[in-house]
């Protein structure tokens, strides 16, 4: 570590050791300003000790666990930390599973299949106190939306799943480089989706793409 590196507390919460070693590695990989100081744990009632004890800036948990799961898990984690910030960690890309992970209080959701430097891009955006999900995660969630049960399916437009995706974030109040950076996307990508997605819904600025997000029930 380098005096101009900047420290980040990391509890990573998983039940396989090769997972924990394998993020680990990634993350003392990385060439960047950012130093990782990183305390492990395999069991959500560990877990739940530690952050008592000590803060986390993050902290990184599997959905299925031993014995306490992973969303009971971070239900108590909550508790006893409000303001922590979870990032959800699972190879289940099911919506059922990453709606229970954030609906129990996690800030993002990432697949284990992630590249390092987008899993620096999610603890950087989670930090920063905005949302983070893996483009296939955020795709589903809007896929899942659209096929809900009492809602009328509208005009999409012509729409792409991840002009949606991005349409959504817009009236979430994220600006350009906080979608790409929540996307794993470069930020000239959502320059572009911002123009097809204004030409499309034939509107002329930012409120009217809200106003058109509200209409497709994306918020």
């Amino acid at each position: 570590m380098n005096r101009d590196q900047e420290i980040i507390s990391l509890l990573i919460v998983d039940d396989h050791q090769m997972i924990r070693d394998g993020i680990r590695v990634m993350l003392e990989s990385l060439d960047s300003r950012y130093h990782f100081n990183i305390t492990e744990t395999e069991n959500g009632e560990d877990a739940v000790k530690k952050v008592m004890h000590h803060h986390f800036d993050i902290v990184l948990i599997d959905y299925q666990l031993p014995g306490m799961s992973g969303v009971q898990t971070i239900e108590k984690i909550l508790t006893v930390r409000p303001h922590a910030r979870v990032l959800a960690l699972s190879n289940y890309d099911e919506v059922t599973y990453i709606n229970n992970m954030m609906q129990s209080g996690a800030k993002g959701y990432v697949l284990k299949n992630i590249e390092p430097a987008e899993l620096l891009n999610a603890i950087k955006t989670i930090l920063s106190g905005k949302p983070f999900y893996s483009n296939e995660v955020a795709v589903k969630l809007i896929e899942n939306e659209k096929k809900s049960p009492g809602i009328k399916v509208l005009n999409t437009h012509g729409l792409t799943k991840m002009q949606l995706v991005v349409l959504k974030m817009i009236a979430q109040e994220m600006n350009n480089e906080e979608i790409a950076a929540s996307l794993n996307i470069a930020k000239r990508t959502v320059d572009t989706h911002r123009q097809n997605l204004l030409m499309k819904l034939n509107v002329k600025n930012t409120a009217g793409l809200v106003k058109a997000a509200y209409q497709l029930k994306l918020i």
